[in-house]
């Protein structure tokens, strides 16, 4: 038996392992016979592995079976561990005879012996090249379809024919390629046999609503209609907005709206008659219209958006919200929206650049004697003047109703102030270079577009900074030669037109340009070409990407910047620049041409009173009464020298003359002005600030003025100043009225600080301090206290302090602008904005704020006892007598300055506590958070005497 037994121990025999696979010498239906599970045969009986356990019965596991047998090509069989189990049970021993001889049924298997396999087989297959494609298309046996879907659309037709519906579903059968074609004439937005266009339903409809095709029902060829159809019906209500807004008259954004939607309706029919032209059935017709149908259904839904949008602004407004919506869709529609913003917002960009001066106006340019464009209004500025005249003059305004709610505040303001300026430019220097088109198109500046990429941003930066470069040569170029501009550019435009005109020309003259005029006039007419690249990138974009939508390079796509930062990234960089430069040149030409410092320093001098020498000819002008008086009278021929008003002497006729005051502030205001400054001014002084009298006092006013004793007695008279139109923008009819308040008060305060003086000369001069005269002494030093305080107060805290950081913030800035090194420029804005804030602190120094108008009041009622004093102490005792029967005496007028001295006192204290915890704004801080109350409080009660006994 040891033959029969394999030798483990023989680690170099052969396995069978060389043997080929015993599947390559069987057919698959051999196999199938002894692996039913694998057994596929569509015109055989069911005999699967469910078949043949049904057919034959199940018979207990017998442990005692040969279990040595080849089991390779069985399935189903035991698992290894009971082989194991029947390989320990013994093995029965061969049958004996009773003489111990073999029995002779039991045969030993002789075919277990090893072949010699370095032999050549007795028969020889023939080789057979095989490979996977032959292996697929083995077929054993016929083939009978299993499902109706494979027998053809012939089978199924009878089958839905034969079909008892209800609903009796069966349509009518038309050939596949016509369907198709109207379909696709659908699809392009076309009426066909199969469709019509219903205006009534301002849709497509189907004339023969049980019509399909032969091998789909009748509910999936209604599914395919229904996306052609909205494809078809979205081309048509696309088409009818851009028809109708051609035919009547709308803004240049709705127009450039129309036209892109125009162009993507021919792009899309062009790219869809194409793709279709091989299209075979509806499902492949279907996926051709379904990239198409999903684009026009967007932007039906965007123009349906926008289009009711009644301006441009708005119109812009809504398309940029759509770009944000679009943000996080497939790459077409997010880059397709952006590129319709692009085109459609084209002509409000042009006005920009035209605005800025980065481009040339073409048309009519925008002037103060039109009526404005865009968000540029031109309106009439109007005001009062102190003769009570209306007047008005015309300016650009800022209409913030026409401004996209996308570009941020800052930028729309340096964008209307930079146009302002280069119109001051052009107004009033049109020979700089700036004021010059051929300039601007020398400089090539970049022009304003949408950039969403950080890549294309850089560029656009770079660009710029070129820009500037050039510009800035260009202005140094002009200076060097003492030129403000190089020699004019030819026109572009080479036309030559012949001359008409007839008179002084001879005969034969007239006839040749009768006859060269003819031959013009009958030459076609030259078409101006419209640069369409914009249109031609949009459609290109469609083209190529309306097939492939997916984001493919989203991997290695860098980041873009978020949508909401994407008009200050585009727009910023040219604008800011171009604000920089132009300010500059503004900037440079009122400190140098208009002589701006000059001017303000006139004002400072005249106005806010800290010119010493004119403060005190105009105090001897007005008050002393030892002056010659200019007073007419019968009779009396006037004097020479020094004349005045002599407000502080007997005079009862009130207000004077205006020859009087010709003859009193006649060389004031020239001989006080400085020698240098006057040669500096471009005209006389005269020409630009004289002495006049108010024209816009009412009735009360006017009857206040008529007492010369009273506090209102110098309210007609005023300082006329006439700002120059080149410092218009920064010195306008606002500012003066501050500037005008500030006067009045001051003026009134010089008049109290002459009172005060005049009463402590006199009581010190002609009384004795003795029992009787101890209040009148009192009240004078104590009233002379109080007004020096509140002048020294109005004069140093609220006006020189301010007045000097406003100066050294000037100093800076004209540093900057005359000798440069800064990238920014303060604007011409900014410089009136910062005198008008100066003039709002020193407003609220002086409590002529609104909200201080209680405070003034009590000042005026300190101030009006003050001057009834002085009315007292002035006339003589009989003449007091006969005057002031029944009215206060001397020192109930003290008790009263008492009273009302302690009241503001207290009214101070509780305006400084609410300073102090923050509510009082501007009227009681200064610009650097100062508490101004307070330091006045110190200096009139620094030991709270008067507001513990107030």
């Amino acid at each position: 038996m040891a033959h029969d037994e394999e030798d483990l121990s023989d680690l170099f025999a052969i396995p069978d392992f060389w043997r080929p696979c015993n599947w390559l010498d069987k057919t698959i239906r051999d196999i199938n016979k002894q692996n039913p599970i694998f057994e596929f045969d569509g015109a055989a009986p069911p005999r699967g592995l469910i078949a043949t356990f049904e057919s034959q019965e199940l018979q207990p596991l017998d442990l005692n079976v040969d279990l040595n047998i080849d089991e390779d090509d069985i399935f189903f069989k035991l698992p290894p561990i009971l082989k194991e189990l029947a390989a320990q049970q013994p093995r029965p021993s061969p049958p004996h005879s009773d003489d111990g001889a073999l029995d002779a049924d039991y045969e030993i298997d002789d075919t277990t012996e090893d072949e010699d396999f370095w032999l050549l087989p007795e028969q020889v297959k023939k080789p057979e090249y095989k490979t996977w494609e032959a292996f697929e298309k083995i077929h054993d046996g016929p083939f009978s379809p299993m499902f109706i879907s494979e027998a053809g659309p012939s089978v199924f037709d009878a089958l839905v024919t034969n079909k008892k519906d209800p609903n009796d579903d069966r349509g009518e059968i038309l050939d596949n390629a016509s369907y198709c074609a109207c379909l696709l004439t659908l699809a392009l937005g076309r009426s066909s046999l199969l469709f019509a266009w219903d205006q009534s339903r301002n849709s497509f409809v189907k004339t023969t609503p049980r019509l399909r095709t032969s091998g789909v029902t009748l509910d999936l060829v209604r599914a395919l209609d229904k996306q052609c159809l909205d494809c078809g019906n979205c081309i048509r209500h696309l088409q009818y907005f851009s028809e109708s807004t051609y035919a009547t008259p709308s803004t240049p954004t709705r127009i450039a709206l129309a036209g892109v939607i125009d162009r993507l309706v021919t792009s899309v029919r062009s790219e869809l008659s194409v793709r279709s032209q091989n299209v075979r059935s509806i499902v492949q017709l279907q996926a051709i219209v379904r990239p198409v149908q999903s684009v026009l259904s967007y932007f039906k839904n965007l123009v349906k958006k926008v289009a009711p949008q009644k301006t441009d602004e708005a119109m812009l407004s809504c398309l940029f919200e759509e770009v944000q919506a679009a943000e996080y869709r497939n790459s077409l529609l997010r880059t397709a929206t952006r590129e319709v913003l692009r085109i459609v917002s084209r002509p409000w960009i042009e006005f920009v650049e035209e605005w800025i001066g980065v481009r040339n106006e073409h048309g009519i340019p925008i002037t103060k004697k039109g009526s404005g464009k865009g968000f540029v209004k031109v309106a009439d500025n109007m005001w009062i003047d102190d003769q009570g005249f209306e007047l008005e003059e015309a300016d650009y305004f800022l209409d913030q109703t026409k401004v996209p709610t996308f570009l941020p505040e800052d930028l729309i303001q340096a964008i209307f102030e930079t146009g302002r300026n280069i119109r001051f430019l052009r107004e009033h220097h049109p020979e700089h270079a700036l004021s010059r088109p051929d300039i601007v198109e020398l400089s090539t500046p970049p022009k304003l577009e949408w950039q969403f990429e950080w890549e294309h941003i850089s560029k656009i930066e770079a660009r710029v900074k070129e820009y500037r470069d050039s510009v800035a040569s260009a202005l140094n170029g002009a200076r060097k030669t003492n030129n403000d501009l190089p020699q004019p550019f030819p026109s572009p435009r080479t036309d030559t037109v012949s001359d008409l005109s007839i008179f002084g020309k001879p005969p034969d003259e007239i006839a040749n340009s009768i006859l060269n005029s003819i031959q013009q006039l009958s030459q076609a007419p030259k078409r101006t070409v419209i640069p369409n690249d914009e249109l031609e990138s949009f459609a290109s974009l469609l083209r190529s990407n309306l097939y492939n939508p997916g984001d493919k390079d989203s991997a290695n796509t860098p980041l873009d910047p978020h949508s909401s930062l994407i008009p200050f990234l585009s727009f910023n960089p040219l604008i800011m620049t171009q604000s920089t430069i132009i300010n500059k040149a503004c900037m440079t030409l009122l400190f140098t041409h208009h002589n701006l410092r000059l001017h303000l320093d006139l004002l400072h001098q005249y106005f806010l009173l800290s010119n010493g020498l004119f403060v005190s000819r105009l105090s001897h002008a007005l008050f002393d009464p030892e002056v010659s008086t200019a007073e007419r009278k019968q009779g009396v021929a006037l004097t020479g020298g020094t004349m005045g008003l002599r407000m502080g002497g007997r005079r009862k006729a009130w207000p004077p003359a205006s020859s009087e005051l010709r003859l009193v502030l006649m060389g004031v205001l020239v001989d006080s002005y400085n020698t240098k400054a006057k040669r500096s001014l471009s005209g006389d002084l005269g020409d630009i600030l004289s002495f006049a009298v108010r024209g816009d006092l009412t009735q009360e006013e006017i009857d206040k003025c008529m007492n010369p004793d009273g506090l209102e007695a110098l309210d007609f008279l005023r300082l006329a100043y006439v700002t120059p139109k080149g410092l218009a923008s920064v010195i306008g009819p606002g500012t003066m009225k501050k500037y005008d308040r500030v006067w009045g008060v001051l003026l009134r305060c010089l008049r109290m600080g002459w009172v005060v003086d005049d009463l402590f000369r006199l009581t010190c001069t002609g009384l004795k301090e003795d029992r009787s005269t101890t209040g009148i002494l009192r009240f004078v030093r104590e009233a002379r206290h109080f007004v020096t305080v509140i002048m020294g107060h109005f004069f140093e805290v609220g006006v020189e302090v301010r007045w000097n950081r406003f100066q050294q913030w000037l100093d800076e800035v004209e540093k900057d602008v005359l000798v440069g090194g800064g990238e920014s420029v303060v604007s011409v804005d900014a410089v009136r904005d910062k005198q008008d804030q100066v003039l709002d602190e020193i407003l609220g120094v002086l409590f002529l704020r609104k909200r201080q108008v209680p405070v003034m009041k009590l000042l005026e009622e300190v101030f009006g006892v003050v001057l009834g004093f002085s009315r007292l102490m002035r006339v003589t005792r009989a003449e007091a007598h006969l005057d002031l029967k029944g009215k206060e005496s001397p020192e109930e007028l003290y008790a009263v300055f008492r009273r009302k001295f302690g009241v503001f006192i207290n009214v101070l204290k509780g305006l400084s506590d609410k300073v102090s915890a923050g509510g009082g704004g501007v009227s009681g801080k200064g610009s650097k958070g100062e508490n101004t109350v307070e330091q006045l409080l110190i200096r009139l009660d620094i030991e709270g005497y008067y507001g513990k006994k107030g």
